[in-house]
């Protein structure tokens, strides 16, 4: 049999670097931990090709003194506990003594570091082999260089993904930390290109910041405090409902975790107030007892173990309620939109404008086919006409009852078919707009939106980039009413973040959620022309029964049926 022998300690690091770094952004979190830890008030960030190729990070923090600097690099040394008692006091967001021996141990690795009033000095290793420490220029804090990830581990760095992917990764990791740390300059260039420039600021404005916010006016203070609980933050309110699940955040005294009790609690809180597939957005720090918790569950550190998990559930559920109970902040515009008026005059934009008596022969063929081709009963006179009711309804006669259609999923059937046509085809064709709109973008998002923007420019919108992760919109589908484009475009994205892929139920969603915004309204006021071009239209679809969400379009109501509900025999 084979002799059992101990292993280096290099190939120890090497093994252990699985369990706390896999990915550029694994290494982007354990140096801005690191960077926190050390007390900095400035950290600058610098990524090339996602990560994959080189990280820089720069902080302005206490230091390491030249004794400490090679130790720090040994598995297991580390200077925030000593004792098993310390693990249930645990301050700090590092503490296992594992990150940068793990790090440097697959990667080329750079630190320079100067403590207090003493000279800087710099750290060399290769893939875990140390060179000796040497004197360097750095003036404060600490200067991290990582470079060429798992080059000397190839069956490890083809796990790696596209220099984007990795990148949208990191940026996904730096959100966390700037939230949490509000006080902190951040600054983070992908490529020599500054992405992100964060000044000192509280809370609140560094929140507006990062969702790209003209005010703060949709985010909601959450702040409860019970038994040596306090949970503060913020929660936003019905404006800011999103499509995916990006903008959630939960810490335990400034740590990030991922908690799928908590998140369900957040999610019990909104449930009457958004629909299956939204998502709230919220920022909750919990403050407790370190004894009353454990986040030494995994290297990685994300997990997290309560002695009574119920009791925080209990006070955040408790916490956000009360908040959402001021209806005048959950829904901003509430007592300000006059709903009383639904005699809202509409040009809409269809191709006849000149209809005659063709058009009753045009509807009567088509119901009649629609509804059911052997019933002759069914057929609409040449004298028959067509109502709208409460703005909102198409009615008309034929010889076996009445039919009745519902405007807006009609329209929205027949931009839906048009939509789905023009994704697979030449494109719809695009108004211009007097005054082109600007639209800026989260970082991260920006990447994804530039994935799509070839479909957006098919379903119509003329829009070109303008940089600093921003586009201006010069034109609009035809069909679309001027100053819906920007929640259009935001729907589609966030749905096309949360599956990631261009697939055949994308596009259908884009055709839908197009279609669904650009028709016509209830409370829409149509004249008799637009009524019959909008019925003729409909009966040329596909499917003319059902709206792309499944909602009928079409009831009809026979004689039968209304002599029943008048008790007629």
């Amino acid at each position: 049999m084979n002799d059992i022998k101990k292993l280096d300690t290099h190939l120890i690091n090497q093994i252990a670097a699985g369990e706390v770094v896999d990915s550029p952004a694994s290494i982007l979190k354990e140096l801005i931990e690191n960077s926190i830890d050390a007390k900095s008030t400035i950290i600058k960030i610098h990524i090339y090709n996602g990560g994959k190729n080189k990280i820089i990070i720069k902080d302005n923090g206490i230091g390491i003194d030249s004794d400490n600097l090679d130790l720090a690099f040994e598995r297991f040394a580390t200077s925030k506990i000593s004792t098993i008692d310390d693990l249930e006091n645990i301050s700090t967001l590092g503490f296992r003594g594992e990150a940068l021996p793990s790090i440097a141990s697959v990667s080329k690795f750079k630190i320079s570091s100067i403590y207090k009033n003493q000279e800087g000095n710099e750290l060399l290793i290769d893939t875990g082999k140390k060179k000796s420490v040497k004197p360097s220029n750095i003036v404060e804090g600490t200067e991290i260089t990582v470079k060429d990830l798992f080059y000397k581990l190839p069956a490890r760095k083809k796990f790696l993904k596209s220099d984007t992917y990795e990148y949208k990764k990191c940026l996904n990791v730096f959100k966390r930390y700037i939230i949490s740390n509000p006080t902190i300059n951040f600054t983070l260039s992908h490529n020599d290109k500054i992405v992100y420039n964060y000044k000192s600021t509280t809370l609140k404005s560094r929140i507006v910041q990062l969702l790209n916010l003209n005010s703060d006016k949709d985010l909601i203070k959450v702040s409860i405090e019970k038994d040596d609980v306090k949970i503060d933050g913020y929660i936003c309110n019905l404006t800011l409902i999103k499509k995916r699940k990006d903008f959630q955040y939960t810490y335990i005294n400034g740590r990030y975790i991922q908690n799928q009790l908590l998140s369900n609690t957040v999610y019990s809180c909104y449930r009457s107030l958004i629909e299956r597939g939204e998502h709230p957005c919220y920022f909750l720090n919990i403050t407790m007892n370190t004894k009353d918790f454990d986040i030494n569950v995994h290297p990685k550190k994300l997990e997290i173990k309560f002695s009574n998990e119920l009791k925080i559930q209990y006070i955040l559920k408790q916490g956000v309620s009360k908040s959402l109970k001021r209806i005048d902040k959950v829904i901003p515009d509430f007592y300000q939109n006059d709903y009383s008026n639904n005699d809202l005059s509409i040009d809409l934009p269809f191709t006849n404008n000149n209809a005659d008596d063709n058009n009753d022969i045009n509807i009567e063929k088509k119901i009649d086919k629609i509804i059911d081709d052997n019933d002759n009963d069914n057929k609409i006179s040449h004298d028959n006409k067509v109502w709208q009711i409460h703005n909102k309804y198409i009615l008309t006669e034929i010889q076996s009852g009445l039919v009745i259609i519902d405007q807006h999923v009609a329209h929205e059937r027949v931009l839906y078919e048009e939509a789905l046509r023009a994704l697979e085809g030449e494109g719809l064709d695009s108004q211009k707009i007097l005054f082109p709109q600007t639209i800026k973008f989260d970082k991260e998002d920006y990447i994804y939106l530039l994935e799509i923007l070839y479909y957006l420019k098919k379903i119509g919108f003329d829009i070109r980039e303008f940089g600093d992760s921003s586009i201006i919109i010069e034109g609009v589908p035809m069909e679309l009413t001027i100053g819906k484009e920007q929640e259009i475009i935001n729907d589609i994205l966030d749905n096309y973040i949360q599956n990631k892929k261009v697939s055949s139920s994308f596009i259908d969603y884009m055709a839908a959620t197009y279609s669904c915004k650009a028709a016509i309204k209830a409370g829409e006021k149509l004249s008799n022309e637009e009524c019959y071009e909008l019925i003729n239209q409909l009966f040329n679809t596909k499917h003319p029964y059902y709206c792309p969400h499944g909602r009928p379009i079409i009831i009809n109501l026979s004689i039968d049926d209304l002599d029943k509900r008048f008790e007629r025999k």
